[in-house]
């Protein structure tokens, strides 16, 4: 353990408050709805999961320990929806799928950095990749957070969130560091949050939304946001 551990960490609460930003600059246009943000973000994390998380997983922990750990996200996620469907009344139902799919990413992660983190890993280029892909998530989070508004936002909630978030890769990257975890049960837990992750974009953020927007403005804002991971993914 280093301190490394302490400053990633860091970079992750500043990337997602980073992300948060984004949307709240984005939803000052009066042209810019609620709506429009979630098909974005639905776009941004389709882009990904597709672009990012399935082709370096897959390539690093092998396709069936990511398969049955995505088919095991995705189960889990069907339940947790139809536990919440049943509850009276639940404003931020979308912010705990998205938080607890982040949370999960963030074990693998926490663990494999962790296991080989040393304070020379803190290039510029290493923090610059941690901080942006923590935009699309910080951005998915505050969009779920204004659509379950109903007098005033909560900033005190979303900072909770990201404190949440940097705290347990914090800590799970420090238990990395002391652990020694075999390739399939990282790609098994990788591959849960990953079938949490896509099945937050396709069901909570696209499904749920797209009716309420024009199908070419649907179209084009998923395109912007797989664009937006492509970019990144090829240039970081």
């Amino acid at each position: 353990m280093s301190t490394a551990n302490y400053l990633l960490s860091c970079y992750i609460f500043l990337g997602t408050s980073f992300g948060a930003l984004v949307a709240l600059f984005l939803y000052k246009f009066s042209r810019i709805k609620v709506q429009h943000l979630y098909l974005l973000c639905g776009g941004v994390l389709v882009g990904l999961i597709m672009l990012e998380l399935v082709p370096h997983s897959v390539t690093e922990f092998g396709l069936i320990s990511i398969v049955l750990g995505t088919s095991l996200g995705i189960l889990l996620c069907i339940c947790l929806h139809n536990f919440f469907d049943q509850l009276p009344s639940f404003r931020y139902r979308s912010v705990v799928f998205l938080v607890t799919a982040i949370t999960v990413h963030n074990i693998p992660t926490g663990l494999a950095i962790g296991s080989t983190l040393d304070n020379q890993l803190l290039s510029s280029s290493f923090v610059t990749a941690i901080l942006l892909h923590q935009v699309p998530e910080g951005l998915a989070i505050m969009v779920s957070l204004l659509n379950s508004r109903r007098q005033q936002f909560n900033f005190s909630l979303f900072l909770s969130i990201c404190l949440i978030l940097s705290g347990f890769f914090l800590l799970f990257s420090i238990m990395g560091s002391f652990l020694n975890l075999t390739l399939k049960l990282n790609g098994l837990i990788l591959g849960i949050s990953i079938g949490f992750l896509s099945f937050t974009a396709v069901w909570e953020f696209i499904i749920a939304t797209y009716k309420k927007v024009h199908f070419f403005a649907s179209f084009f804002l998923l395109l912007l946001g797989i664009g937006v991971i492509y970019l990144f993914s090829h240039h970081i």
